[in-house]
């Protein structure tokens, strides 16, 4: 159950962010998408971060 949260969660992370890029790039006229790459993958290693953060913690419980 905690890990179906945890990709909830990095999923709502990645998509924000890349919102947040799209929103950037249309708000700069950004012709090559740099804002929405960036922070895409800054999303994904956040969400990263936070899944082997939480099987880190479940696999310490065990």
């Amino acid at each position: 159950m905690r890990l179906s949260a945890a990709a909830i969660q990095m999923a709502a992370i990645i998509g924000g962010f890349s919102w947040l890029g799209y929103f950037l790039d249309t708000k700069y006229h950004s012709s090559n998408s740099l804002w929405t790459i960036i922070l895409g993958l800054l999303g994904v290693a956040l969400g990263l971060y936070l899944v082997i953060k939480e099987v880190l913690a479940i696999s310490k419980e065990k």
